[in-house]
This record gives structure tokens, sequence and C-alpha cells, in this order.
């Protein structure tokens, strides 16, 4: 009996930490978004790993791929292979950086920039999916303070 109970506790407590932790939050919410945004980004046969070089290329075209891993917080190797895969399925290609010669400087082609007009409204729909049960004003609440912390930490500022 004494055990049953002990457990039931600490079974509570667990929860009532998970649930406290902003970290536990975000990481589950981020696994969960992350999941749905792949099975979307498939149907319009895109990566979910190249998606936010895909988006960042659609604003920012013509820079070097150093730069494009800082502004994502992407380690170097990542972002290497995530332009190796635009490139290799013809959404972007490397040219010659004109101010070095060991550089290059990554361009959306075309392809590219049509595919990138397609994910808005997945983006759109998904972020939609995981705040309906919030009002407009919730949104816009939760939004605010999540760029707050994002800028608090550092992130904003690369993008």
């Amino acid at each position: 009996m004494f055990r049953g109970m002990l457990l039931m506790t600490q079974t509570s407590i667990d929860q009532g930490i998970r649930e406290g932790s902003f970290g536990f939050l975000i990481q589950t919410l981020a696994r969960d978004i992350e999941t749905r945004m792949k099975a979307e980004l498939q149907e319009v046969d895109v990566d979910v790993r190249v998606f936010a070089n895909l988006m960042f290329l659609a604003k920012r075209d013509g820079i070097n791929q150093r730069e494009i891993g800082a502004r994502l917080n992407f380690p170097e190797y990542y972002t290497s292979r995530n332009v190796d895969v635009l490139v290799k399925a013809g959404l972007a290609e490397r040219r010659p950086d004109p101010d070095s010669r060991r550089a290059f400087l990554i361009f959306l082609t075309e392809a590219g920039h049509a595919k990138a007009a397609e994910l808005p409204p997945i983006i759109r729909r998904v972020n939609n999916e995981f705040l309906k049960s919030l009002t407009d004003e919730q949104r816009d609440l939760v939004l605010d303070l999540l760029r707050t912390v994002a800028r608090g930490a550092g992130h904003l500022e690369r993008v």
C-alpha cells in the first residue's frame, strides 16, 4: 500500500516537474511540430532537414555556407550537407565568391525559389494546428514571449 502511494506521489511529482519545465515543454512541442512538418513537407518533396536553409535562402540569396550556418545556428558540416542536398535537387547552386578564392556563395535556382514559394501555406497550416486552442491574443502573446526568450538566448539576432 505504502509503495503504491509512493509511486503515485513520485509520478505526480515527475509529471508536475515536466509540466512546469520550459525545456521539457519546448522539446516535446518541437518534436511534435517537426514530425508534422516532416509529413507535410514530404507532400511537396522537401526534406525537413533542408527546409530552414531553403526558407533562409529565399530571403537572403547569395551568401556563403558559413554565414548560413551561423544565422541558422547549424554546425558547418550540417549546413554543408544541407546545401549539397539543395544543389543535388536543383534547388540551389554554388557560385564562386568574388571576395574569396576558396569560398562559394549559395543562390537558389528558379526551381528553388518556386519550391520556397510553396512552403508558407504549409508553415501556416502546421502553426495553426498547434495553436488552434489559443485565441488570437494568446497566440500573439505566446509568440512575443518566445521571441523574447530567443532574443535573450542570442538566437534572433542571427537571422
